[in-house]
């Protein structure tokens, strides 16, 4: 989990997903569990790489959520990397709290985890003194999200969602954040 978490991004979903299973594992975890760490002999050479650019953005961040793919308890999971100068510095896959009764909720509960931590660096980075006229631009693959996001309509059908909703919109209204669709296959 350290690993993980520090420096290696790519096995950040294997490992959120396997560990839910560490109190009764199985062979067939077990089985998984050999595959990752093969994986990991492998590519010891791997890592982030850490170099200036002047040229890209402050920060931006990708987000996206799977919806309802764990058959055992339908809920989604939530992926989103930061990169500061085009370098990663925060990533994060995590179960959802709750199961999402949609594509769009799924992706809205990703969006609205990752605007909280894209707020919190960037006032580290204003605190560091790295400061952007700039929106930090938010790429997000369904359209639906970003419609509701961009959209004030009547919105009843989505109550159940309306203060992530408002959440996200109102930075986007405070031009702190800017949401960009990026189809799947280019996340």
């Amino acid at each position: 989990m350290y690993v993980t978490l520090t420096t290696r991004p790519d096995l950040s979903a294997a490992v959120n997903y396997y560990s839910q299973f560490q109190s009764s594992p199985t062979d067939v975890h077990w089985t998984h569990l050999k595959r990752i760490l093969r994986y990991v002999k492998g590519t010891l050479d791997f890592g982030l790489e850490y170099t200036a650019d002047d040229d890209a953005n402050l920060m931006e961040a990708f987000c996206d959520a799977d919806w309802a793919n764990d058959i055992s308890d339908r809920r989604s999971i939530t992926g989103y990397l930061f990169k500061v100068f085009n370098c990663t510095v925060i990533w994060t896959t995590r179960k959802q709290r709750a199961v999402s009764l949609s594509s769009t909720e799924a992706e809205l509960c990703a969006l609205c985890e990752a605007t909280c931590d894209g707020v919190w660096l960037t006032r580290l980075l204003e605190d560091v003194g790295y400061y952007s006229d700039e929106p930090v631009l938010y790429h997000e693959d369904n359209q639906s999200t970003i419609r509701i996001i961009q959209e004030p309509r009547d919105r009843s059908r989505l109550k159940h969602i309306d203060v992530k909703d408002c959440f996200i919109r109102n930075l986007v209204k405070k031009k702190s954040i800017a949401l960009k669709y990026t189809p799947t296959k280019m996340q």
